[in-house]
């Protein structure tokens, strides 16, 4: 599992960034959201990752704020909507407005959005609704308390792995309790909370 990449921006597009990490150059997918705000070529940069995998690719996708991976990680869960979507709805409206959006049930103005047909929309509404209404989507105030909270989530995942419990039920419920929480959480607290969610699947 990449949790994140961190190293010399050496070429940038508005959806393809690639970053050399001690000689090695990896490739990364990103919404224009990211996009407007990584640095400059020659510059170091630090994303946070989701890591893709099909039987024949690997593809890293990242993202300049935790926000944003949080919901690229909830929009990949429902049904239709694949990492590409994902990305191209990043890449169309901000976290909180689609947000807005769907607690207000918006199928209009989310239909708006590329890629996205009445179909779509009425069921990223009905997948993520409850989701969304439990989860205030609190940005970090600077990409160190990011940093923070991802190496939080990290050791959590690891503690819950080390209990018996599976990789993706400990990786779902540390995210979990992440986007329920505001900032501040300690490890112990983080590990606690997790486990009553993953002892509940």
């Amino acid at each position: 599992m990449i949790s994140f990449i961190k190293g010399i921006l050496i070429e940038k597009n508005p959806t393809f960034v690639i970053i050399d990490v001690n000689g090695v150059g990896f490739g990364i997918n990103i919404p224009l959201s990211s996009f407007d705000k990584i640095g400059n070529i020659g510059e170091e940069v630090k994303l946070l990752t989701h890591l893709n995998v099909k039987e024949d690719s690997l593809t890293l996708y990242g993202f300049y704020t935790l926000e944003e991976k949080m919901l690229f990680e909830m929009l990949i869960e429902v049904s239709g909507i694949g990492p590409r979507t994902a990305i191209g709805i990043l890449s169309g409206i901000s976290v909180s407005e689609f947000r807005s959006l769907i607690l207000n049930k918006n199928h209009a103005r989310l239909t708006a959005i590329p890629g996205i047909g009445k179909k779509t929309a009425e069921r990223l509404v009905l997948e993520l609704y409850d989701k969304i209404s439990k989860n205030s989507f609190k940005s970090a105030s600077d990409i160190s308390t990011q940093t923070t909270n991802q190496e939080l989530r990290v050791e959590a995942i690891q503690a819950l792995c080390s209990l018996g419990f599976s990789r993706p039920i400990a990786e779902k419920s540390v995210n979990v309790t992440l986007m329920s929480e505001s900032t501040g959480i300690t490890l112990e607290e983080l590990i606690k909370k997790a486990l009553k969610t993953a002892s509940g699947n």
